[in-house]
């Protein structure tokens, strides 16, 4: 009994002299990509009704590369009825879209694809327990993509932090960072 106890004992020190005390990319990359779901899709609602959106999509030139056919006049007993019809070419980017949704008039559509890129910065903070790790993303545009803002930015920049718990390396909400820095 006495030599299990020493071999559990063994065991349980190399296994937790294992653990990873310093914050290695490899591992932020792991744990920001699980967090925050890379590569996420970025959805965009079309509202087919509204005038508004109509001209939007017009200006987008959806129309010129065969994603939609707008409506650019209506009837007064057809308001409410949808401008913006879209084409077989578009199927492929459509979303679930909610059955309240589909009754208003409503289309969710694929603008982009939001992938993770790569880490610029890892600052070790608090000797050795807590981390902040600066890594960019890139947004791939689909078609409807000319939906976006045209200043939006391709590349983004964020932050991470990271807190060393017993079980390992972990991100911070952002509000217990809050909590942290005015403790």
């Amino acid at each position: 009994m006495k030599k299990l106890s020493y071999i559990l004992t063994v065991v349980i020190i190399a296994i937790t002299s294992c653990t990873n005390k310093t914050l290695d990319e490899r591992t932020a990359i792991e744990l920001i990509k699980k967090e925050y779901h890379y590569p996420r899709v970025l959805d965009y609602d079309i509202y087919r009704s509204d005038p508004e959106q109509a001209r939007k999509v017009l200006k987008s030139g959806l129309k010129e590369k065969g994603m939609v056919t707008v409506q650019r006049t209506q009837k007064l007993k057809d308001i409410g009825e949808p401008l913006i019809h879209f084409t077989d070419a578009a199927k492929p980017y459509f979303l679930p879209t909610s059955e309240d949704d589909k009754k208003s008039n409503v289309q969710k559509v694929k603008i982009a694809v939001e992938e993770f890129d790569t880490i610029k910065e890892i600052k070790i903070l608090n000797s050795g327990k807590m981390a902040i790790v600066e890594y960019s993303t890139v947004r791939n545009n689909t078609i409807f993509g000319s939906l976006l803002r045209k200043g939006s930015s391709r590349i983004k920049q964020h932050k991470a932090h990271f807190l060393l718990m017993e079980n390992g390396w972990q991100i911070m909400k952002k509000s217990d960072v809050d909590l942290l820095i005015f403790q």
